[in-house]
């Protein structure tokens, strides 16, 4: 199983190539096999850009609660630990 943060690093990777593969389904001398072929791996490509939004929305929040988090201690003076960059536990 390919990790969240691969996912993330080929994100831009996987969307160029699924919006090929969409526009590629517009051609009308596809037979119905090789557009069936190419609607599947859109299907997975998809699915991979979707996970890897969902893990870097889930980060965002949760760095954002950190932050929240921090930014209230701070009001009432109380210092916490920081946390280590990249030890979200997502």
């Amino acid at each position: 199983m390919v990790k969240t943060t691969d996912k993330l690093k080929s994100f831009e990777e996987n969307y160029e190539k699924l919006e090929k593969l969409v526009n590629s389904l517009d051609d009308s001398g596809l037979t119905l096999k090789e557009s069936l072929d190419i609607f599947e791996k859109s299907v997975k490509l998809a699915r991979d850009c979707e996970s890897a939004l969902e893990y870097a929305r889930q980060r965002a929040q949760a760095l954002a609660e950190i932050q929240g988090a921090a930014e209230k201690e701070s009001e009432e003076g109380e210092a916490g630990p920081v946390p280590e960059e990249g030890t979200l536990g997502l």
